[in-house]
């Protein structure tokens, strides 16, 4: 991310341009994209307007259904003026490439951002970060003491960085070693396609 963000200008611009490509159809609000990227309000609006100025993204108008707080009321179709991807933009195709290439993520810095849900004792990529659409998952955790709270909370920072959301597996040591021995496919499939494991520690050899 750190080389991604020299080069495009920083590592929010990075997270909003990623959100654009993987939602080519979607016309978002600022406020949208304050809330997908985990992105400060004042910064998205200036990477919004760099981006549109450049032609990248374009202003479109579109309809949202407002729900008001108090329960007697109804709700209201309220017209906006929102971002989209402009497709006609010529290096959406290289962007692509460049911005959706998580095979160079750290991988032990990936997993570095877990530490604070428990102690992990496996720690498995595959998916967008190996480059293989048929993986069943992007990352596989299993550890002791999970917090799962903090582990979704980390997993949504993760998806804001990429652009799309991320596509986990998060259990404990005793669940992952009896799916195991009981050959279940879902994790079988995770084991037996390719994959990187980042932390081992498991009593199991996963073969």
């Amino acid at each position: 991310m750190e080389l991604l963000a020299r080069l495009l200008g920083g590592a929010e611009r990075v997270k909003i341009m990623r959100y654009f490509l993987h939602h080519d159809d979607a016309i978002v609000s600022s406020s949208d994209i304050v809330e997908k990227t985990k992105s400060k309000s004042i910064t998205v609006r200036k990477e919004l307007t760099i981006l549109a100025s450049i032609g990248f993204i374009e202003k479109r108008r579109t309809k949202v259904v407002v729900t008001p707080q108090a329960k007697k009321s109804t709700a209201k179709v309220k017209e906006i003026i929102g971002f989209a991807l402009n497709k006609d933009f010529p290096h959406n195709s290289a962007l692509k490439e460049l911005l959706f290439d998580f095979k160079l993520v750290d991988k032990k810095e990936l997993a570095a951002k877990f530490k604070v849900v428990g102690r992990i004792k496996l720690f498995i990529v595959a998916g967008v970060f190996i480059g293989d659409p048929k993986s069943r998952v992007d990352i596989l955790i299993v550890g002791e003491s999970i917090k799962r709270q903090k582990a979704e909370k980390v997993l949504e920072m993760v998806s804001a960085e990429l652009g799309r959301d991320v596509v986990y597996a998060l259990m404990d040591v005793e669940e992952f070693e009896y799916r195991f021995k009981m050959y279940d496919k879902f994790i079988r499939d995770i084991i037996d396609m390719d994959h990187e494991k980042v932390i081992d520690k498991v009593k199991e050899k996963l073969e």
